[in-house]
């Protein structure tokens, strides 16, 4: 991951509900915190997901996702989840996750694929299908073929 535009950094702190019973965060968490820094990344760039994804009836479908883990995160620390919209193309978006500790240590890193569906689950072609969006999408300098 560079740190490039489009970056967005979320920063949180582990609580002792993210943890397991040795006081360790417990690994599933990591990606609910990568939902979070993506949701946060496009309401940061002007694309809240609800209003301009969701209820348009476009939802990000998870393709794949993965989590490397470096160092142990426990309850009370201050991290930040470094987030990049690593791609934008017309039938997908990959994101790609740092989860720092206090001082820029690397926690665990990531990424997430995403395929845009319609409400009955069929991919589709973002350009073709939401035109306004793409146009806005491209302005913002966020789509792939574009940066």
């Amino acid at each position: 991951m560079a740190d490039t535009y489009p970056l967005f950094d979320l920063e949180m702190m582990v609580t002792w509900g993210d943890c397991d019973a040795a006081g360790i965060s417990y690994y599933a968490k990591s990606f609910d915190w990568f939902t979070n820094a993506r949701m946060g990344l496009l309401a940061h760039y002007g694309f809240p997901y609800m209003p301009e994804w969701h209820h348009q009836g476009i939802s990000l479908v998870c393709l794949h996702a993965d989590c490397q883990y470096r160092k142990m995160l426990r309850p009370e620390e201050r991290i930040v989840v470094r987030t990049e919209l690593a791609e934008l193309t017309r039938s997908r978006m990959t994101f790609a996750y740092r989860i720092l500790k206090e001082g820029g240590a690397l926690a665990a890193e990531g990424q997430t694929k995403h395929a845009y569906v319609d409400n009955a689950g069929a991919p589709f072609n973002l350009e073709r299908r939401h035109p306004e969006l793409w146009a806005r999408l491209a302005e913002a300098g966020l789509i792939s073929e574009k940066r």
